[in-house]
């Protein structure tokens, strides 16, 4: 469970029914939310300008581009990632992300809620490990 405000997700999906129904389950398991972003240059935009959010939910089609630029960025960062997708292969995904989690839409709040706290334990997990 996130602890303050400091734990906001970053939302990067752009159907918009599907964007707000992810800000209000994030919202709901007690999450700040970063966008929804609908394109990769809003994205980057929002990770130059705002503190790293401590976790990324990212659909990996957005409108005739991928979200690519956006994950590699949020590794650069040390971001983990959950892709929402359902168009993507996992299998693909984890050959060029193999830290990242996935979710095939459609999928449950409580699933997509699992699968970003288990994206940030185990980001915690290793920084405890490493001090």
């Amino acid at each position: 469970m996130p602890s303050g405000t400091a734990c906001r997700i970053l939302v990067v999906e752009d159907e918009i029914l599907i964007a707000m129904d992810m800000e209000h389950m994030l919202e709901d398991a007690g999450y700040g939310v970063m966008g929804a972003f609908s394109n990769v240059a809003d994205s980057l935009r929002a990770l130059d300008k705002e503190d790293k959010p401590a976790a990324a939910i990212l659909d990996v089609q957005l409108d005739g581009e991928d979200v690519f630029p956006v994950a590699d960025r949020l590794g650069e960062l040390g971001v983990p990632i959950v892709f929402h997708s359902g168009h993507a292969e996992p299998a693909k995904l984890a050959e060029q992300y193999p830290d990242a989690r996935f979710c095939v839409k459609p999928c449950t709040p409580n699933i997509l809620t699992a699968e970003v706290e288990a994206a940030i334990a185990g980001v915690s997990a290793e920084r405890e490990a490493a001090e």
